[in-house]
């Protein structure tokens, strides 16, 4: 689970920032600074929640593989 956070933490700061520049080079709204810290928000949750979950599901094979199940 710490990994999972941690992992989703990174993933989250990547995608803000990534977001934001996108948002500064292209703007849509009138002000590029709105449009940019919107995108670097949502950058930054998309980012969390996909490294979050990818290690969530890794953990999960992880176990069924050391049970002996295996996975769909």
């Amino acid at each position: 689970m710490k990994n999972a956070i941690i992992a989703g933490l990174i993933g989250g700061l990547i995608g803000a920032v990534i977001s934001a520049a996108v948002g500064y080079v292209v703007p849509l709204p009138p002000h590029a600074v709105a449009n940019a810290l919107g995108n670097g928000i949502s950058g930054l949750f998309s980012g969390f929640f996909g490294g979050f979950m990818a290690l969530l599901v890794e953990g999960l094979k992880a176990r069924r593989a050391a049970s002996g199940l295996k996975s769909a």
